[in-house]
């Protein structure tokens, strides 16, 4: 048995192995449901992990770089997917193994965190948590007859149309800018922006007002139901009228819309007119760097909303030293710091003065909407939760 980084001449056999072991998958295997990674044109090299037994695969999964950008900053990370084991291998430790192997490469190469999809028991074990807040916002029909209509008096969504984001246009480049142009996003590849979007069988399209581009949406449908999962446009007031004109030309049965709980322009007028909205958990995360992690999203967060100044200590375990640090925030008007200490380097005072947490208990505190109903007594309320949030077609 040995465990490798596989090259491109291993694609072929990976996608077999992948379609195989996976159920409910499109009739076009992984190569369509995920066509930025697997499709005919992506290289497929050294972006996957593999166990080898007399040289055939009996599991894999695949590291593909996942980084936020805020201003000049980039927060580099992995995603973790296509998590597959052969069913006559399972139970021998393979998973175990490749996941001990992604931290063990995480660190070498300097990666602040890893995120997956999966079930939660299994990935905590390797210190995996659900985090992120996401709002889920349910326009039905009576919502769109009487709610949006009221809305767009006005008639400006009349001249709104949809129509295919296709790849290599001038319309793919201009919504890879207004991408790019948000003050917290991913990191994606100029070329392929509409491919990227397909990610999970969505339907990237374009937008436009009076014939003109004025914005992209990232459409998914499941079992009849239409989800908006990302939309950007030009100019921010066009939109009542482009959801309007959605439920209208494509979803006249009712739809639902996913934001990151920071876009807040869109849930004030959400919220006016949908039928209900709920709050959740997102993707499950490993933090390898915590300190990079906090001093990342603090600015962040200080970018989109602003920040109250303050301080606050708190010491939890490392669990593959076991030792304990504290770490230290500030916000002091524009400047942020982070600090990690020992207990030496902390004093006896401050060290004893610090909150004491359980680390999967202070990353779902610090990234999760469980900072919205419970509260730290020492932590500055106002800062959480920070605004971690992957776009959908970024999940691999």
């Amino acid at each position: 048995m040995e465990v490798i980084r596989a090259g491109a001449q291993w694609k072929e056999k990976i996608l077999r192995f992948a379609d195989e072991v996976f159920d409910g998958l499109p009739e076009g295997g992984f190569a369509e449901l995920i066509p930025d990674v697997y499709g005919p044109d992506a290289p497929c090299d050294k972006n996957h992990l593999l166990v080898l037994e007399e040289g055939k695969i009996q599991a894999l999964l695949l590291t593909e770089p996942t980084s936020f950008v805020c201003g000049n900053e980039v927060l580099r990370g992995i995603g973790v997917g296509t998590v597959s084991v052969a069913a006559s291998a399972r139970g021998r430790g393979y998973m175990q193994l490749l996941l001990k192997t992604v931290r063990e490469w995480m660190k070498e190469e300097g990666y602040a965190f890893a995120v997956l999809s999966g079930q939660r028991q299994r990935y905590a074990y390797w210190g995996y948590e659900p985090m992120e807040v996401r709002v889920s916002l349910q326009l039905e029909p009576g919502n769109g007859k009487h709610g949006l209509t009221r809305a767009c008096a006005d008639g400006a969504d009349a001249a709104v149309s949809f129509a295919e984001l296709e790849e290599g246009s001038r319309e793919e480049s201009m919504a890879s800018a207004l991408f790019d142009g948000l003050p917290l996003h991913t990191l994606r590849r100029k070329e392929g922006f509409a491919r990227h979007l397909k990610a999970g069988c969505r339907r990237p399209l374009a937008i436009r007002s009076g014939g003109a581009f004025v914005g992209y949406l990232c459409e998914s449908v499941r079992s009849g139901e239409p989800r908006i999962t990302e939309l950007e446009l030009s100019d921010p007031k066009l939109y009542p009228a482009v959801i309007k004109a959605y439920w209208e030309k494509r979803a006249p049965q009712g739809f639902s819309v996913s934001l990151a709980p920071y876009r807040t322009r869109e849930f004030a007028f959400l919220e006016k007119v949908c039928g209900r909205y709920q709050l959740g958990t997102g993707y499950q995360y490993y933090i390898a760097d915590l300190r990079e992690m906090l001093s990342f999203f603090l600015r962040a967060e200080q970018r989109l909303s602003g920040l109250a100044d303050g301080e606050w200590s708190f010491r939890i375990r490392e669990e593959e030293t076991e030792e304990e640090r504290l770490f230290g925030c500030s916000v002091k008007g524009e400047q942020i710091r982070v600090s990690c200490l020992t207990r030496q380097e902390a004093g006896e005072d401050r060290w004893q003065a610090a909150e004491e947490w359980e680390k999967g208990e202070l990353v779902r505190f610090l990234f999760g909407p469980s900072s919205c109903i419970r509260r730290s007594a020492g932590a500055p309320a106002e800062w959480f939760p920070l605004p971690l949030f992957l776009p959908e077609a970024d999940a691999v």
